[in-house]
């Protein structure tokens, strides 16, 4: 539930983003020290920077220096661990993975020296993250349609919430509507069912969600469950985050048909994920989030600009639809409410569309915001058409969706521009 006078309830979420590669898991035999260098020993293998006698040399070092040292402490650290990895993936099929993740940890470094992260704790990040993305790629999960997340022996949400945590800007990111998330706290308590209809433009949009709700108080993230493409699943630079999530596993309409004798298959994965989405808005105490354009926003061709992705009208009545028939069969409401999210600055997609997986990555630091809107609910006009109703239903979601998001995009314009004029 919220927090009041600024007491916070840690939370928990599912992750949807990037693994790794696989003979990561030679990198258990390797100490702190193997893997940092010497040069930096001392500084990352001991929970104190300095020796006893560094406290007062620290008084005479400036803070650039300072973070001079830190930075090249953790590039040192991101080198030999990708060095040690290539060596081992070498002459393997993973050399494509290994190549990709390497461009997404050289990044990921310069976006924890932005976020002055200690060595210490980026060193006790990699380290883990090699073995753990090591040992999914090794023996990779099979996932089924209902994932829950684990958090236990090893709690995968937690490393995957705290691998990602350095990339959001907290001071420059927000969660509107709270009094709306108040709504939807309330009505989860009382079991019944939640359905957020959002747009999705990045990989890590759970981690952000879940931060951000952190930040709030919330300790409802834990029960949200996403409805996830196929990509979250089978990309070897994704499985080990998407452990640590709770998923229903879909294939998105965009790639329903590629390759063709896959479509049948694909097909009845789906109904069978729909008839599992069917039983648990049934039990009631549901939290969904799902996408209803089927993938991420891209950017606009001429524009450059980041554009919500068209909601498929077909996808919202199926859920609507769905609400009702668990009504009927068990009395548990439905609600739905629009979300916006403003998250494109962390991960964000490639241009293009394809099914393949194997995408290359970005690590950015920027801005998170989400707002959640306000409820949707049937209209009651007895002179409209079943037919009117839907569309009603449709373009109260898409209104509002498209309108917070170019609320914030606004808003987020306004701020980088007064961030430059104060830089000047």
């Amino acid at each position: 539930m919220l927090s009041h006078g600024g007491s916070h309830v840690p939370v928990r979420m599912g992750v949807i983003v990037l693994g790794c590669a696989a003979a990561l898991v030679a990198m258990l035999s390797l100490s702190k020290t193997d893997v940092i260098g010497s040069p930096f020993t001392h500084v990352a293998v001991r929970s104190n920077y300095l020796r006893p006698s560094g406290a007062a040399l620290l008084g005479r070092r400036s803070r650039s220096n300072l973070a001079c040292r830190s930075a090249a402490e953790i590039k040192a650290i991101t080198k030999q661990s990708m060095d040690v990895l290539k060596q081992k993936t070498e002459g393997t099929p993973m050399g494509p993975m290994v190549q990709i993740l390497e461009g997404f940890m050289n990044e990921y470094a310069d976006t924890n020296i932005q976020a002055n992260t200690p060595a210490s704790k980026y060193q006790e990040i990699v380290s883990q993250s090699m073995m753990l993305m090591g040992d999914a790629l090794a023996k990779p999960h099979q996932f089924e349609i209902l994932h829950r997340a684990i958090r236990e022996p090893f709690d995968y949400y937690r490393w995957g919430v705290e691998f990602f945590r350095p990339l959001i800007e907290l001071e420059t990111s927000k969660i509107h509507g709270v009094e709306n998330l108040a709504k939807v706290v309330d009505y989860i308590e009382k079991g019944e069912n939640v359905i957020l209809l959002s747009n999705h433009q990045t990989e890590v949009d759970p981690q952000a969600i879940e931060i951000l709700l952190e930040n709030s108080g919330c300790s409802l993230a834990s029960e949200l469950i996403f409805v996830a493409g196929h990509k979250v699943t089978t990309d070897p630079l994704a499985i080990p985050f998407s452990l640590g999530q709770n998923l229903l596993c879909i294939h998105s309409k965009k790639y329903i048909e590629n390759p063709p004798e896959k479509k049948a298959e694909k097909q009845a994965h789906n109904t069978k994920t729909m008839k599992k989405m069917q039983s648990l808005l049934e039990d009631g105490g549901t939290f969904l989030w799902v996408a209803p354009s089927g993938g991420r926003d891209r950017p606009d061709p001429e524009t450059r600009e980041f554009v919500v992705a068209p909601f498929d009208d077909r996808s919202v009545q199926m859920f609507r639809l769905m609400a009702q028939k668990a009504k009927m069969a068990s009395g548990k409401k439905t609600h739905f409410f629009p979300m916006a999210m403003l998250t494109h600055e962390l991960v964000p997609p490639p241009d293009g569309i394809k099914a393949a997986v194997g995408e290359k990555r970005s690590a950015k630091r920027g801005a998170a915001n989400i707002w959640f809107g306000d409820e949707v609910t049937e209209a009651q006009d007895e002179g409209l058409s079943n037919k009117q109703k839907q569309a009603k239903f449709y373009e109260d979601v898409v209104s509002q969706v498209d309108d917070k998001y170019n609320s914030m995009k606004d808003a987020r314009f306004n701020q980088l521009q007064t961030m430059s004029e104060q830089k000047a």
